[in-house]
């Protein structure tokens, strides 16, 4: 299999920004912070390595298995980060409030069914049945992980909750990339490969660089300290704890007396 220079000048760069940013988090320890997201950027190192030496030394069906499975596993990590960006931003106390838990819920299956709608009317112009299954499944991760950040960024502004955090850095860039990657596999379903694989391979390394660009940003904003938030006390966390459950008890006295 050949790859080009450019190719491999991305690939190395990706190598090397994961490096990176992983030794960012364990220096200023953000790991313990985001665990997933940690997660998540030691898995595409293993990734890289895995992969570099199935295509220098395996064989082509090898490669594209591998490339795709970790492909699924890249998706699910990325769905795991919205799950912790989301529990840092709207679970602060430890507790979940129930309406918040309900609108994630919602926001959940709600892309789901969208990604899949879109998915379904794609329709990529491929020579082989495994292409067309390859881009679409390509095109969902993208609809569904775009959806899920915007629709967590929404919520968190409408909510007036600060965003110049570490998470609010890690949901704003991931949710831009996933925005881009979008439109990315949405060209990439239209120009298809049947008649060449330029196109396709062209966009991926579009989507390298705008990948890379993410790296780069999560590199230098989790290096810098965030805005440093003023502390509470346990009594305080403790009050504010009693008080979330208070007012949820309200709102199902309110509801059950004036039912919609």
């Amino acid at each position: 299999m050949q790859v080009t220079d450019l190719g491999r000048w991305l690939w190395a760069a990706g190598f090397i920004g994961h490096i990176l940013l992983f030794t960012v988090l364990i220096v200023r320890s953000r790991a313990q912070q985001f665990p997933i997201f940690t997660t998540f950027v030691l898995s595409n190192l293993v990734r890289t390595v895995v992969l570099f030496f199935i295509l220098k030394f395996g064989s082509r069906h090898t490669y594209y298995y591998t490339f795709w499975s970790l492909g699924a596993l890249d998706t699910l990590l990325q769905f795991g980060i919205v799950y912790e960006m989301y529990a840092k931003t709207f679970r602060p106390l430890g507790v979940w409030a129930s309406d918040v838990r309900r609108a994630f819920l919602s926001l959940i299956f709600g892309s789901l069914i969208i990604a899949f709608g879109l998915t379904m009317a794609a329709a990529p112009h491929t020579k082989l049945p495994i292409q067309s299954t390859i881009l679409r499944a390509d095109f969902f991760s993208s609809v569904w992980m775009g959806e899920l950040f915007v629709g967590m960024i929404s919520i968190s502004v409408k909510a007036g909750l600060p965003w110049q955090a570490h998470v609010g850095r890690i949901a704003k860039s991931l949710g831009l990339y996933c925005l881009l990657d979008t439109l990315i596999g949405a060209m990439a379903t239209h120009f298809g490969l049947d008649q060449s694989t330029a196109p396709y391979l062209v966009l991926q390394q579009i989507r390298q660089f705008l990948y890379l660009g993410c790296l780069s940003y999560w590199i230098v904003m989790l290096w810098k300290e965030a805005p440093d938030p003023r502390r509470m006390s346990d009594e305080l966390r403790l009050r504010l704890i009693r008080l979330q459950a208070r007012v949820e008890a309200d709102l199902h006295w309110i509801r059950a007396r004036h039912p919609s």
